[in-house]
């Protein structure tokens, strides 16, 4: 079982999974989108490595090498995010196990609370734009990539957009009381415009399955 301090790089996907179905507030639904993002961004690993090898994909070979590239660093990234997520939890619990019997401790309270949603927002916002990114990467393989794992590459966009979607809903119910026009109200706005880009991708992939 993982301690109290996520670490991804020691917590093996088992530990993850039993860590989220613990009764806690922390890991939750923030981390589970990271890492399935992360797992996204290894499913386009391994469709563009399996690519690069081929002479048959000699054109695309840069393309592919490129992609791996990339898509390793995501998947470093969004591993990383999963462990920021359950920590920002951590001190979203904490802050409300605070005393609220005066005026002073409320308002204490309530920073800390703000403050850790904001933060919560914040990462959830970076899952989103690694989402975006592994979706596009995964379509061009669906497209140019290596078509016997074409279906790998399929499900890394599919597994992105459901992380995308998490990402997103949590990023809305974290800065839900922001007044509009605010600067934490604005990263709505963005992650709207994100979604779209996610929405494209994973469209763009159907149609090529769907593709004679």
């Amino acid at each position: 079982m993982m301690p109290d301090a996520v670490a991804t790089r020691a917590s093996s996907v088992d530990d993850w999974a039993r860590a989220i179905a613990r009764p806690n507030i922390s890991p939750a639904g923030g981390s589970a989108a990271a890492l399935t993002a992360a797992m996204a961004a290894a499913l386009v690993e391994m469709v563009a490595a399996l690519t690069a090898e081929r002479e048959a994909y000699a054109l695309v070979h840069e393309e592919a090498r490129a992609a791996r590239a990339r898509a390793e660093g995501l998947r470093q990234e969004l591993l990383t995010l999963a462990s920021a997520d359950a920590e920002s939890l951590r001190r979203f619990e904490q802050a409300l196990a605070l005393p609220r019997g005066s005026d002073a401790e409320r308002e204490l309270r309530e920073r800390r609370k703000r403050s850790a949603l904001r933060e919560g927002a914040e990462i959830q916002r970076d899952v989103l734009g690694g989402c975006v990114e592994v979706a596009a990467l995964g379509t061009a393989l669906v497209e140019r990539g290596l078509q016997t794992a074409r279906g790998d590459a399929g499900t890394a966009v599919f597994l992105a957009a459901g992380a995308a979607r998490g990402a997103w809903q949590a990023i809305r119910l974290n800065l839900a009381d922001e007044p509009p026009g605010s600067e934490f109200s604005l990263i709505i706005q963005a992650a709207a415009g994100k979604m779209a880009g996610v929405a494209e991708a994973e469209q763009l992939a159907e149609r090529l399955f769907d593709r004679p």
